[in-house]
């Protein structure tokens, strides 16, 4: 019987090694190791290709050889948002300048770049007259048609404040305040469009021109629009409304001002991106791969540490 029970024990140890037996070290893995160098090298190759190809290309459109013979890259950044953009300095107006470097190595770096202030609304309207060549100002990711994106640079988080103790209020039962034209206005009604209950309509009440009514239990939503976010943190600091929308960037500007809480519901993620005009989306391709480089480097952690904004996705 022994003899036996030796017998199992010895077949299992047998076929568990020469199955399993996987090392790195020494004589035995020398095979593994050339084929993950073979992988690795593959996968370098790929990334060169994938990145540095298109980019010979996309620097012969024609915008970018006006940019070219300008000598300089005329970019839209904010002046009002710490950590950001603010009295010249922050993480948008360091990303314009070595964008400007990027695209152009025969310039001298200090003048490489022109700044140009710009608001949330401006920015938009200087893309689209060609004022500016790129808007670095907040600008969310997929937000208009009119626009072309780069690979996000930044992702927010956009959240509910409420006044401290109604973290837990549905909020399906309460007023929810917005600024409008605004990233968070984007989001709520994203999340409102996804979850509140929707009236169906059958071929039926489409001839008889009727709408059903919603049930008893129908999830709707209440929200109001303001112009500021000065406006919307009064009117929820003087109970006007119960709840108010921020994405991280506003919410951490106006914590020191006004006192409140975060809802537990979040609404959803903001992403921003490099933005040039849809006419011109050589321009945000070109910012895919700049973001791509500083990402792959580490660089862009670094820039977001020296900025205090490593933190802010998480109010």
């Amino acid at each position: 019987m022994s003899r036996r029970v030796g017998f199992r024990f010895r077949r299992r140890r047998h076929n568990s090694g020469r199955r399993f037996n996987f090392t790195l070290k020494g004589r035995q893995g020398k095979p593994y190791r050339i084929a993950l160098y073979c992988v690795g090298g593959l996968l370098a190759l790929i990334a060169v290709f994938t990145f540095l190809r298109p980019k010979n290309q996309l620097m012969n459109t024609a915008e970018m050889q006006r940019i070219v013979d300008r000598g300089v890259l005329v970019v839209g950044v904010r002046d009002d948002t710490p950590g950001f953009s603010l009295g010249g300095r922050g993480l948008e107006i360091e990303l314009a300048e070595k964008f400007a470097e990027y695209l152009l190595p025969e310039t001298e770096s200090e003048s490489a770049a022109k700044l140009v202030v710009v608001s949330g609304q401006t920015a938009a309207t200087k893309l689209q007259d060609g004022s500016i060549d790129a808007a670095i100002a907040l600008m969310q990711k997929g937000a208009s048609s009119k626009y072309a994106y780069s690979y996000a640079y930044f992702t927010d988080v956009c959240i509910v404040a409420v006044l401290p103790g109604n973290e837990n209020l549905p909020l399906d039962q309460i007023t929810i305040g917005y600024v409008q034209n605004t990233a968070g206005a984007n989001v709520l009604e994203s999340y409102i469009d996804e979850h509140e209950t929707k009236v169906r309509r059958t071929l039926i009440d489409r001839i008889r021109g009727v709408t059903p009514e919603l049930p008893a239990d129908a999830i709707t939503y209440t929200k109001k629009a303001y112009a500021s976010y000065p406006d919307l943190l009064t009117a929820l600091r003087e109970g006007r409304i119960e709840g108010a929308v921020l994405t991280g960037v506003y919410a951490k500007r106006y914590s020191g001002e006004y006192e409140f809480s975060v809802h537990n519901t979040e609404l959803g993620k903001v992403e921003y991106a490099i933005a040039s005009s849809a006419d011109e989306p050589a321009i945000a391709q070109l910012a895919d791969v700049f973001i791509y480089e500083l990402e792959q480097s580490g660089e862009l952690d670094t820039l977001l540490k020296k900025y205090g904004l490593d933190g802010l996705n998480n109010p």
